[in-house]
């Protein structure tokens, strides 16, 4: 047998586009925490599929050549959630680029599985790259005001954003854009929506 894991990248074009899908890793999550709708019969769907209770999420980002830039979207979650994570920079690696290549990182959100490889140990993970992320994001995991009237619960999520993005900040690579107007707190995942 090849108890080995898959390529830890995939590329493809999108029109000119060259996009190299980098794998961070993966996690077990509880299916009924993942999943929502009724309990009995999600467990019933697994069961009929020899899924168990636990099932395997893969974290993954996108590296965007376009020819002139390179724009990674997401950063994955590097070593904020557990030893089966933190493989992107690596599989970048692989792929044939390097981290310092990297001119801009788009986050889609601020959640440690997003934000995590932002930092290589101390340091930036992406030097040269410049963070794009939605100003409302921003606000809301950046706030000092939200971080001390949050649950217990949330408090290691707005600590992960600090610790992730404020090497950037101070650096000046944070460059805010407007998005689609949604609540932050509506797109954690489930069992962390209750915030105050």
């Amino acid at each position: 047998m090849i108890k080995s894991d898959s390529p830890g990248f995939f590329r493809l074009m999108v029109g000119d586009c060259e996009v190299t899908v980098l794998s961070d890793g993966k996690n077990l999550l509880a299916a009924a925490k993942l999943l929502q709708g009724d309990t009995a019969r999600i467990a019933d769907a697994l069961k009929s599929n020899f899924l168990g209770e636990q099932v395997e999420t893969s974290h993954n980002s996108f590296l965007v050549n376009t020819g002139d830039k390179l724009v990674l979207v997401d950063a994955g979650a590097g070593t904020l959630l557990g030893p089966h994570t933190g493989k992107l920079l690596g599989n970048l690696v692989t792929a044939g680029y390097r981290p310092e290549q990297v001119d801009e990182v788009y986050l889609t959100h601020m959640h440690a599985d997003h934000i995590g490889g932002l930092m290589s140990g101390n340091q930036r993970a992406f030097p040269n790259a410049v963070v794009r992320a939605d100003t409302r994001d921003v606000d809301y995991w950046l706030s000092k005001e939200k971080h001390a009237g949050c649950s217990a619960a949330a408090k290691r999520f707005f600590e992960a954003a600090i610790a992730s993005l404020s090497p950037y900040m101070t650096a000046g690579k944070i460059k805010t854009f407007e998005g689609v107007p949604t609540d932050p707190r509506n797109s954690s995942p489930a069992g962390l929506r209750a915030y105050s």
